[in-house]
């Protein structure tokens, strides 16, 4: 009954609209794969696997080397701290054939969470036939084994987002930096914002970003940014806050002037008084724009309710963010409101999320889609042709997945267009 069930929920599924107009899946945590085993996605589902009530899509079925027609080597987290994301990204991936009907492709599967095989692994899945191996997901693992992807001339996308690792055959995947801070200045542009605050953590993430505003702002000169740092570690909200609205420099200007309109004792300096009085500082930001470009939900969560206390005020200075923001609970700190950041197209990940947790009953990570709409791709291409090659990667007009139009590019680069959503009335309102 159960997998009657399964088959059934398979049948109604939305149709997968893909290239132009391609559709993503996230993830989910169970199964523990190692190297030698070769899973391929058929019509039926021969069986269902999973941990805590967590279902992961998974085939029994060990496929030959004869029958094979396009090997896809996938290197994911499958055991170890990140084990959720690397099964998450394993089901997206096969609920991507799934989708496309796609019988003629398997997946050579190595555990990057396993620190003591991996790269050995690794080693052996590149003597094979693999035309393509997608992975790992963190930066520092594709770190180790880059000189070997560049002297085999191995074509590997990695979901990283790291646009550093980019060269000829590596392709990083995952939505960088540099297509969220252009986004984002791009559209400021059109508001004719000139003048930023920045607050930024103190790390390689922090560095990054101020990098990429650099690098934007070097054909953007009547822009002007200025950081504030602080430590993730041990964030102190209420002095950053502070230090952004120079807040004791305008209460000692407050202080000054009310002492200055009580000397006076006039009608006009009394009616003066009365409304300073209402007031915690005294003259205008030198900015117009805060930039609030955290890593977690919870550091925006503090520094959203903090700043207006400082008298950054969101009814006067525009809010500005990044992914971090698309999350629902944004929607419920006034200090958001009004402000707007950059995302992936919000509606068809919540219908992408909808549609997982049927499958596999959880809510899966949101690099799921990254690895529905890859593999996805790549399902499609070889349906056409019966052939896959690296070339038809490159397609001038990009192609359409749930995280929106993207573009592989020769010197390992992928282009996105994100959009802009405001918070408007506890809505996500895209721009």
């Amino acid at each position: 009954m159960q997998i009657r069930s399964f088959l059934l929920k398979f049948i109604v599924v939305l149709n997968f609209i893909f290239f132009l107009s391609c559709e993503s899946t996230e993830y989910n945590q169970s199964e523990k794969l190692t190297y030698d085993q070769s899973i391929k996605t058929e019509n039926k589902i021969n069986s269902l696997q999973g941990e805590k009530g967590n279902n992961t899509l998974v085939k029994n079925d060990v496929i030959s080397k004869d029958s094979e027609k396009l090997v896809i080597g996938l290197m994911l987290p499958l055991t170890g701290e990140h084990y959720r994301i690397g099964t998450t990204l394993l089901n997206a991936a096969q609920l991507a054939l799934e989708k496309t009907n796609e019988n003629n492709i398997s997946f050579k599967v190595i555990d990057t969470g396993n620190d003591d095989k991996w790269i050995e692994n690794f080693y052996k899945l590149t003597n094979q036939n693999i035309e393509l191996i997608i992975g790992p997901v963190f930066s520092e693992k594709v770190k180790k084994i880059q000189n070997i992807i560049e002297e085999r001339k191995i074509n590997l996308i990695t979901f990283s987002n790291n646009s550093l690792l980019e060269k000829t055959n590596l392709f990083v995947y995952g939505v960088t930096l540099e297509d969220e801070i252009k986004t984002l200045l791009d559209y400021s542009n059109t508001k004719n914002l000139k003048s930023f605050s920045v607050i930024l953590p103190e790390n390689e993430y922090g560095k990054k970003i101020k990098f990429e505003i650099e690098k934007y702002s070097i054909n953007q000169n009547k822009m002007n940014f200025n950081y504030q740092f602080y430590n993730p570690n041990n964030p102190d909200f209420y002095n950053i806050s502070k230090t952004v609205s120079d807040y004791e420099e305008r209460k000692l200007q407050l202080e000054e002037k009310i002492i200055e309109l009580e000397s006076k004792n006039n009608e006009e300096s009394k009616n003066e008084l009365k409304k300073l009085k209402k007031l915690d500082t005294l003259g205008e930001l030198d900015f117009e724009a805060i930039m609030i470009l955290t890593q977690s939900f919870n550091e925006l969560s503090k520094l959203s309710s903090i700043l207006p206390y400082y008298d950054i005020d969101p009814k006067n200075i525009q809010y500005i963010g990044n992914s971090v923001w698309n999350n629902d609970l944004s929607l419920k700190e006034p200090g958001l409101n009004g402000g707007y950041f950059t995302s992936m197209n919000i509606n068809k990940i919540k219908s992408f999320e909808e549609e997982y947790i049927q499958y596999f009953g959880h809510k899966p990570h949101k690099l799921g889609t990254l690895s529905y709409d890859l593999v996805g791709l790549i399902a499609r291409l070889y349906k056409e042709k019966n052939q896959y090659f690296i070339n038809d990667l490159y397609s001038k007009s990009g192609f359409i997945g749930i995280n929106g139009w993207f573009r592989f590019e020769t010197d390992g680069k992928v282009r996105r267009k994100l959009n802009i959503y405001k918070i408007l009335n506890k809505k996500f309102v895209i721009k």
